[in-house]
Formats: C-alpha cells, structure tokens, sequence
C-alpha cells in the first residue's frame, strides 16, 4: 500500500503579484508619480507672469523683477503669503497682493496700491494726477480722477515714486507742506472741496464743491479763515451773486 505524498507548497523565487496586492500598489505608485510630476516636473514651470496694479499694467521695475525671480519654479511650490510678503515689504506703495495660476506655467498677479491721501495735478493737465500716501510719498500716476484732494499746480513737477518731495525748486515754488497742512485743518473743519491752487508763495485758491473759489493766505493763522468761511457759507443771503470769497482779511470780501 502506498502512502499519498503531502503537498508542501514552496517560496517562489519570484516575485508574483494577485490582485488583492496589484491594485493596492499600482494606486500607490500612480499617487508617488503623479506627485513626483507635478513637483519635478518641467512641465509646471512658471514661464509666464502676468502683473497688474490698479488695474493697469505694472511698470514698477522693482515689483517687475521681484515676481521675475519666480520664473523656473514649480508653480505649486509659490504661494500668496510668501509672494505677499516679498512685495509688500520691498515697496510700501502695495497694499495688496492677489495671486492666481493657470496651468502648467502661468502666474497673474493683481496688485492694489495703499489708499492715496492727496492728488497733484499740473495746470492744463486736466486728465493726469500724481497720488501721495499719508506721509506725501509719491505712489505713482492716474489718468482717472482719484476722488481725493487736490493741489493744482502751474509748473511741471520732478517726483520720485515712493520718496517724498525733496526737490528744492518744487519746495520754493509750491511750498507744498505748507498747503498739505493746509488741506488736513480742511478735513478737521470738516469743509468738502474739490482742489487747491497755489497761485503764488503765500496765496491758495480752494475750490468748493459748489463751483465756488475761496482765497486764503498761508501766511496768517488758517484757522481764523476757515472760521469765517464757515460763517459766510452758513448764511445764503450773504452768498448770493457771490462766486469768490476771498478771506484773506479781517473783514471777507466776496466778489462775483
């Protein structure tokens, strides 16, 4: 009688995949590829970096050159608060950054500028402003209204973006801190105007939002003036037929 032979199954000496194990592994190594890709991968290179500032094209070179430096990166790998930051504290003029991305390579950033205080204007150039932040540097140039006071002046200007008026000419010329301040006891007194004129080194022309002109000297007390303007726009029968007051004086003057 023969004994049956027991089956001992024996280590193959390769390596043999079921599908219990083959679906498990081919999702693990798609997920390490697809990761591998979107990180390596020349691919999703930023090659294209679309800028704008208020709408409008940059032409800052610094903020230009600053995201120019993104170029070559994986665009997974760049975000807003790192991109942010890096402007932000490279140019006080930006307020905020937005960024978005459009696969594989392409960066768009939209850049806000800080809140402009007070506008410059030069005479005859009716649709160009020059805005200045709260400490009067220069945030750049508009070509549409910045709806914010504005000094109106007769000669062309040199002013450096981010800096703070220092040309001698300009100062003896327009004496422009001077009417700024001018312009800050406006607002603390609580009038609403449209534009100031400096016609020469000690008369401003204010102009009212009601189409009429004040005259005032920077060279007296404001204060007093803007009293009296208040006194003489509180009472219409004192305004009548009146277009220019000029209280420059003790007693105001108001003229057709």
């Amino acid at each position: 009688m023969k004994i049956a032979q027991v089956f001992k199954p024996q280590r193959s000496k390769y390596l043999v995949f079921t599908t219990d194990y083959f679906m498990p592994f081919l999702i693990i190594l798609s997920v390490i590829l697809l990761g591998y890709l979107l990180r390596y991968s020349p691919m999703f290179s930023v090659s294209t970096i679309v800028c704008n500032l208020d709408y409008q094209p940059c032409e800052n070179r610094g903020v230009i050159a600053e995201l120019d430096k993104l170029k070559g990166l994986n665009i997974f790998a760049v975000t807003d608060d790192q991109v942010s930051s890096r402007l932000t504290s490279g140019d006080f003029t930006i307020r905020e950054v937005a960024m978005s991305k459009t696969l594989p390579s392409t960066l768009k950033f939209d850049l806000h500028s800080v809140y402009p205080v007070v506008a410059i204007q030069v005479y005859g150039n009716p649709n160009s402003w020059l805005v200045m932040d709260d400490q009067f540097r220069v945030i750049g140039p508009r070509s549409t209204d910045p709806n914010v006071p504005t000094i109106i002046v007769k000669n062309q200007l040199t002013l450096t973006i981010g800096k703070a008026p220092t040309d001698q000419s300009l100062l003896d010329t327009l004496e422009l801190l001077d009417t700024l301040e001018l312009t800050d006891t406006f607002a603390k007194e609580s009038f609403s105007f449209k534009s100031i004129t400096k016609v020469d080194n000690e008369t401003v022309e204010i102009g009212l939002d009601d189409g009429k002109i004040a005259i005032f000297t920077i060279t007296k007390d404001v204060i007093p003036q803007l009293r009296a303007l208040q006194t003489i726009l509180s009472d219409a029968t004192i305004l009548e037929g009146a277009r220019i007051i000029d209280v420059r004086f003790s007693q105001p003057v108001l003229r057709p």
